[in-house]
C-alpha cells in the first residue's frame, strides 16, 4: 500500500471516529478568556506549519491530519463538519471596523464577544435553489446576530443581472414564546471578509434587538421569497421559504426604571426604562399631556456615556423609533460592543442617568 492511499485511509477513519464522539460526547462548557487566547495562540502555531525549521525531519501525515482535528475542535468546527458558534466570527467584524472604535475608545470590548453565544440548531439549509450556512451567532440579552453565507445553486439565477440586488420579500423572527418582535427587529446587511467568496455567495449579518428576545430559547429566521426592485418594481427571482433557527440562552441585562423628567421642544417626557446591554441601548418614555402631538423628536440624537474616568462620550449607532403622540420605543445598536464595566452614567436629553444606586 503506497503513502497517498495509506494516508487517506487514515484520515476517512479519523474523521468517522471523530464524527461519532462527538455525536456521543456532551457539549464542554464554554471556554474562560484565558482558554481562548491559548487556543489562539495554538491555532497560529499550527497555521505555520507543525515543522517549520527546514532542518528537521519531514512531516508526518499522520501526526499533521492530528494537529489539523485538534484545530478544529478548538475552534468549534469538527472535521466531521459540525460548526459552532462562539462569537470569533463577529469580533473580527467589529475589530475590522476601526473607524466605529474611535467612537467609544477605551470603553470598547470585543473580546467579550467570545462565549457571548447563542447555540445554532441550524448549520445548513439548503432547498429551492439556494443554500444557507450559518457560520456564527451571538446574543447578549436584548440583541442576537446571525451570520449566513448565501449561495445561489440555480444556474439561471446566476445569469440574471438583477440578482446582487436582491432582497427578500419577507422576512420573520419566530420566537417559542409566541411574542412579536418589533417592526424594527432585524435587519441584514453584507460584509467583507478574508475569505474569497465564489460567484454567488453572499455573507449575510441580521441583527434581531427587541425585548422579546431577553427569555432567550428557539429563536427562528425565516426568509421568504427572493426578489429584487422595491415597490410596484419587484421582480420575482426565486420563490421559497427558508428557516433557520439559534438557541438564546437566558443573559442578564441592566434594566432600569428611573422615571425621570426630560424636557424637549417644551414638552415633558417621562423616561420609564432603560435597557442596557453591550450591543444595544433601549429606551421608553410617555407623555402625560395628550394634547400635544409628537413631532419626530427622537431621544437617540441627545445621549452620552460618563465614564467612570470622567470621560462622557457620544453614543453613535443604528438608531430605530416606534413613536405615537404619547409614547415612544427607541433602540440603539452600538458601532462597537460596550465595556459596561466602565460606564458610571447614562446622560439622555441631558439628565444624568446612574447606572448604580
Amino acid at each position: 500500500m503506497d503513502g497517498p492511499v495509506f494516508d487517506a485511509m487514515l484520515k476517512t477513519a479519523l474523521e468517522e471516529a471523530l464524527r461519532r464522539d462527538i455525536e456521543e460526547t456532551a457539549a464542554p462548557p464554554p471556554p474562560s478568556r484565558r482558554q481562548r487566547r491559548r487556543m489562539r495562540g495554538l491555532l497560529a502555531d499550527f497555521r505555520r506549519g507543525p515543522f517549520s525549521d527546514r532542518k528537521r525531519r519531514p512531516r508526518n501525515p499522520a501526526r499533521y491530519l492530528a494537529a489539523a482535528v485538534i484545530a478544529a475542535l478548538l475552534t468549534g468546527v469538527a472535521a466531521a463538519g459540525l460548526a459552532l458558534g462562539g462569537g470569533e466570527r463577529f469580533r473580527q467584524m467589529f475589530e475590522e471596523e476601526t473607524w466605529a472604535a474611535g467612537y467609544y475608545k477605551n470603553a470598547a470590548d470585543t473580546e467579550q464577544l467570545l462565549g457571548m453565544g447563542a447555540e445554532m440548531d441550524t448549520v445548513t439549509v439548503e432547498s429551492g435553489g439556494l443554500r444557507f450556512e450559518m457560520l456564527d451567532a451571538i446574543f447578549d440579552g436584548q440583541m442576537a446576530m446571525v451570520e449566513l453565507r448565501m449561495t445561489l445553486l440555480d444556474p439561471a439565477l446566476l445569469e440574471d443581472p438583477q440578482k446582487d440586488g436582491f432582497h427578500f420579500g419577507d422576512t420573520e423572527v419566530l420566537l417559542e414564546s409566541g411574542r412579536d418582535v418589533g417592526a424594527w427587529g432585524y435587519s441584514y446587511a453584507s460584509w467583507e471578509t478574508e475569505e474569497e467568496l465564489e460567484e454567488g455567495q453572499y455573507s449575510l449579518v441580521f441583527s434581531i434587538s427587541d425585548e422579546a428576545l431577553s427569555a432567550g430559547g428557539r429563536c427562528g429566521l425565516r426568509l421568504q421569497n427572493l426578489v429584487s426592485g422595491f415597490g410596484g418594481e419587484q421582480k420575482l427571482l426565486l420563490p421559497g421559504e427558508w428557516t433557520l433557527s439559534i438557541t438564546l440562552q437566558p443573559t442578564e441585562i441592566l434594566h432600569l426604571e428611573p422615571n425621570a423628567v426630560c424636557r424637549v421642544n417644551g414638552v415633558d417626557w417621562i423616561l420609564d426604562s432603560v435597557s442596557l446591554s453591550p450591543l444595544a441601548l433601549g429606551l421608553t418614555l410617555h407623555r402625560e399631556d395628550e394634547e400635544g402631538r409628537y413631532s419626530r423628536w427622537s431621544p437617540c440624537r441627545d445621549l452620552g456615556i460618563r465614564l467612570k474616568s470622567g470621560e462622557v462620550l457620544e453614543i453613535k449607532g443604528s438608531t430605530s423609533i416606534g413613536a405615537s403622540d404619547t409614547h415612544i420605543d427607541a433602540r440603539i445598536e452600538f458601532l462597537i460592543p460596550l465595556d459596561l464595566e466602565q460606564v458610571e452614567s447614562l446622560q439622555v436629553c441631558g439628565v444624568e442617568i446612574p447606572l448604580q444606586e
